[in-house]
């Protein structure tokens, strides 16, 4: 395709670094559960928890299947620390996906986050690094009512973009919801592998 008149991103693993999950290992310890399953349970529940179930539940949840001999029950002190770390394992900034999006809407591109990311989370981006200021449009589900890969999240953004499909360039690391954006037409980039920044580099040409 030619150069893209939109650039859609996601946060985890594209803006962020890969999460460092060395810290469930510790959680694990802590809580008396199983490092395999405490890391099971967490991904699977975490569609649940980007797409607005309250971080609390969440990680009752995780919890409740990962000490089958216990409850999901927390103290505040246990619900706090497990919040922080996990935010701080995902806070990795790729400053270099940063710059390219910035080079890319200051040369008059048109630039949207869309990310499965949750409301915690993104507060602590938008903390750091005002998400509405560096971006045209932000998609985050929990404010949306919609994730990925549903076709209908794709077609949100786009529609607040003022892009059609085969406008815009759509990066992500997980293969599901490039599919999903494939689905309805848009251009895609599996960011995945040493060679991804590369290659995003040449589609942005």
């Amino acid at each position: 395709m030619a150069r893209p008149a939109g650039l859609i991103l996601d946060y985890g693993n594209v803006l962020s670094h890969r999460q460092d999950q060395t810290w469930l290992a510790e959680a694990a310890a802590r809580l008396g559960a199983s490092p395999s399953t405490l890391r099971a349970a967490y991904e699977r529940y975490r569609h649940d928890y980007d797409s607005g179930l309250p971080i609390a539940r969440y990680w009752q949840r995780v919890l409740a299947e990962s000490r089958p001999t216990a409850d999901g029950s927390l103290s505040e002190a246990d619900l706090a620390w497990l919040i922080e770390r996990d935010l701080a394992s995902w806070s990795v900034y790729r400053d270099e996906v940063w710059a390219l999006a910035a080079e890319f809407r200051g040369a008059g591109g048109r630039t949207a986050l869309l990310s499965n990311s949750g409301p915690e989370m993104m507060t602590r981006v938008r903390a750091d690094r005002p998400l509405e200021a560096r971006f045209d449009v932000v998609v985050i589900p929990c404010e949306v009512g919609l994730s990925k890969p549903d076709p209908r999240i794709y077609r949100l953004c786009l529609e607040r973009l003022g892009l059609s499909p085969a406008a815009a360039l759509f990066v992500d690391d997980r293969a599901d919801n490039v599919a999903g954006a494939a689905s309805i037409g848009l251009h895609t980039l599996h960011f995945e592998g040493p060679d991804a920044l590369d290659r995003l580099r040449v589609r942005l040409r």
